[in-house]
C-alpha cells in the first residue's frame, strides 16, 4: 500500500448509471448497423428487446442483456478488431454525453470535495477508458478482450459481477479509505459495491436491485426527465426526501 493520509472515494458504475443507455449495448447496435453482425444472432436480440420495450414480463430487461452478452462473446472469434474499434469510436462520437443529471452532479461534487473517482463497468475497456477519462475519473476497470493478429480470439475478462473484489483491489492499491466512501449503480451486479461503502446509493434500480436496496434499506434515487427523487429509508419503509 502507498505511504501518506488514505483518500476517500467513491465508485460509479456506467451503464444505466451515469451513461443513460450501456455502452457495450450501443457498441452492438453500432455493428450491427455496420452488417458485421451475423443476422441470425441480430434477429434473435431484436426480439429480446421488442420483449423489454414492450414490458412483456418483469424480467425482460435482464433477458435482453443476457442474450446480448452471450450473442456477442459467441460471434467474438469472428468479429474482426478493426471493425470492432471503428464501431467503438463511432459509439462514444455520437453517445458519450448521453448521461444522467444527477450522477453527472454528484461525480463532480464529490471531484470538487477531492474524492478519488472510480468507474467499474461491465462494458469493454475500449469503450469505458475514453468515456471515463471524459468524465473526470481517477482510475477505471474495465472488461477486456483478448486480441488474436486480426480477430478476437473469444477469451475474455468480466468485470460485471464481483465488483466488491474489484473495488477492494482498488482500495489496497491506491490507499483509499472506505470513511464516509459512496458507491452508485443500477442493477444487482453492483451490490456487492453498495454493500462496501458508508453512502451506497441504488439509482433507477432494476427489481433485483431494488429489492436489495430495500432489504439493507439504502437510498434509492430515481430520475425521470429532469427530475431526480430521492428515496430515504425510515422504518422499514421509504419517504421522499426533501429537495436540496
Amino acid at each position: 500500500m502507498k505511504t501518506g493520509e488514505a483518500r476517500q472515494f467513491a465508485a460509479f458504475d456506467i451503464d444505466g448509471t451515469l451513461f443513460r443507455s450501456g455502452l457495450y449495448r450501443e457498441v452492438f447496435f453500432e455493428l450491427s448497423k455496420m452488417g458485421v453482425i451475423p443476422a441470425e444472432s441480430n434477429n434473435r436480440i431484436l426480439a429480446k428487446m421488442r420483449d423489454w420495450r414492450h414490458r412483456i414480463h418483469g424480467n425482460a430487461f435482464e433477458e435482453f442483456e443476457k442474450a446480448l452478452v452471450i450473442n456477442l462473446d459467441a460471434n467474438l472469434p469472428k468479429l474482426k478488431i478493426t471493425d470492432y474499434e471503428e464501431a467503438a469510436r463511432r459509439v462514444l462520437a455520437e453517445h458519450a454525453d448521453n448521461i444522467y443529471i444527477y450522477t453527472r452532479d454528484l461525480l463532480q461534487r464529490l471531484k470538487g470535495e477531492g474524492y478519488f473517482l472510480i468507474a467499474i463497468s461491465g462494458s469493454q475497456i475500449e469503450l469505458v477508458e475514453p468515456f471515463a477519462q471524459k468524465y473526470g475519473f481517477d482510475t477505471w476497470v474495465g472488461q477486456e478482450w483478448e486480441r488474436g493478429d486480426e480477430y478476437f480470439t473469444g477469451n475474455t475478462q468480466k468485470t460485471h459481477k464481483g465488483k466488491d473484489k474489484i473495488l477492494a483491489r482498488l482500495i489496497e492499491e491506491h490507499n483509499l479509505t472506505l470513511k464516509d466512501s459512496w458507491a452508485v449503480g443500477d442493477s444487482n451486479g453492483d451490490v456487492g459495491m453498495l454493500g462496501m461503502v458508508d453512502h451506497p446509493v441504488a439509482f433507477n434500480p432494476t427489481q433485483e436491485l431494488f429489492e436489495k436496496a430495500q432489504a439493507n434499506q439504502w437510498p434509492i434515487v430515481l430520475e425521470r426527465k429532469n427530475m431526480s427523487y430521492t428515496l430515504e429509508p425510515h422504518n422499514g419503509s421509504y419517504l421522499l426526501a426533501e429537495a436540496d
